[in-house]
This record gives structure tokens, C-alpha cells and sequence, in this order.
């Protein structure tokens, strides 16, 4: 089953519900962090499960979710890593949530927590799992050595895909299918080469040996 992560950064009721109405049609694990059940609660969404440690939601959040018998699980607010990282974990460990896992409200104006969420995809990819992040301009995942991604053109999210390594050099990238198409290069990162390509077939496929890659998939 494939896994809906609510967080609490900037996302629209109507974005979650086209989302859901597109994406997830044949079912969903919803989990909502922290302020993430506010914004569900604010277009009648029952999330699965809360998790969080209810230090950013609204007061009275905490009552509500208790009230309404869903699960939750209260985080101390001292505490090493994130709601949206917990939220992860878990649906890590549950043998039913082992399909895509996409995280909605995990960008806004917090620039430390989106590149932290964007860690939380490397994670994800570290771990053989796929996890996105979706906002109403961008898509993006990590993927790692070995993998193949494939993305058609009449499916993309956007005009523009742009790639960078993370945390150290993509060995031998090929990506064919693009405007400007690569080779068994080595990327390094430190400039700005791989920004805004563009697929003009009707399909492109990235594969590279060795490393990270974030792939970034927006529109204006």
C-alpha cells in the first residue's frame, strides 16, 4: 500500500485532494504530522494515524485526535529528529506500507526543514524505498547507484528536470531522452550544469554506477 504523509509546511486542501483523487485511487496509509492534521482536519480528512510531538499545531489538536479515536503517537519534543523522519520509520517498519510514499507539506518557508525532508528522501533511497516529495511546482526524489528512472514526457511533472548529487559524486550518469543528454559522466555538483533540462522524446531514463542523485521535477 502506498503512504500519504501530511507535514506541516505549506500545502493546499485542494492540491491533497486532487492529489489523492490522481495518485492514490486504489488506497493509502495516511499519516499526519504535527500541524499536518490541522490542515487535514481543515478539509474533513481522517488520517490513519498522528504522529508528532503537537508543538506547532493548533491547541487543542492534541484533544481532538483523541476524541476522534484515531491512532496517534505523542513524540517527546526533546528529541533528535523530526515528526516527518518518525513518520517515515514508521511506515519503514510496516510490511503493508511497502509501495511509493509521498510527503505532502514538506516545503514552505523553513529552507532548514525542506533540506532536511530532502535528506529523509535519501534515507528512503538508502533503504530501497521510493519517497517523493509534492508540492504544486515541484516533485522530488533520490535515487541511488544502480537505479533506472524513467519518466515519460506526457507524465512529468512539469517542463523542467533538473539533477544534482548528494553527498558526493554520481558515477557514470547517462541520462538520454533530454535536451542536453549525458554520458557516462562523472557529477560532482558545485555549479549549476544540471539545471532546467528538458525531455524531448516521448520518455527519458537516468541511470548512473555509484551515488545519490535528487531529481527535481517543476513547473512555474
Amino acid at each position: 500500500m502506498k503512504t500519504l504523509i501530511i507535514a506541516g509546511g505549506s500545502v493546499d486542501g485542494k492540491l491533497i485532494r486532487s492529489f489523492i483523487k490522481d495518485e492514490l485511487q486504489d488506497g493509502y496509509f495516511l499519516i499526519a504530522c504535527d500541524r499536518g492534521f490541522n490542515i487535514c482536519d481543515s478539509i474533513g480528512l481522517r488520517p490513519d494515524l498522528v504522529i508528532g510531538d503537537f508543538d506547532s499545531a493548533a491547541d487543542g489538536s492534541l484533544e481532538r485526535v483523541q476524541e476522534s479515536l484515531i491512532q496517534f503517537i505523542k513524540l517527546d519534543p526533546i528529541k533528535d529528529d523530526t515528526d516527518v523522519e518518525a513518520a517515515l520509520r514508521f511506515a519503514f517498519e510496516r510490511p503493508d506500507l511497502d509501495e511509493r510514499i509521498y510527503i505532502l507539506g514538506g516545503t514552505g518557508t523553513r529552507l532548514d526543514h525542506v533540506l532536511g525532508n530532502v535528506s529523509l528522501l535519501a534515507l528512503a533511497a538508502s533503504k530501497g524505498r521510493e519517497a517523493m516529495l509534492v508540492n504544486e511546482t515541484n516533485r522530488i526524489r533520490v535515487i541511488r547507484g544502480g537505479a533506472r528512472l524513467v519518466i515519460k514526457k506526457d507524465q512529468q511533472y512539469g517542463k523542467y528536470i533538473s539533477v544534482f548529487p548528494y553527498m558526493g559524486p554520481v558515477k557514470n550518469l547517462v541520462m538520454t531522452g533530454f535536451k542536453y543528454q549525458t554520458y557516462g559522466q562523472t557529477i560532482n555538483g558545485f555549479n549549476t550544469l544540471t539545471v532546467s533540462n528538458e525531455i524531448v522524446d516521448y520518455e527519458a531514463t537516468i541511470t548512473f554506477d555509484s551515488g545519490y542523485l535528487v531529481v527535481m521535477e517543476t513547473r512555474d
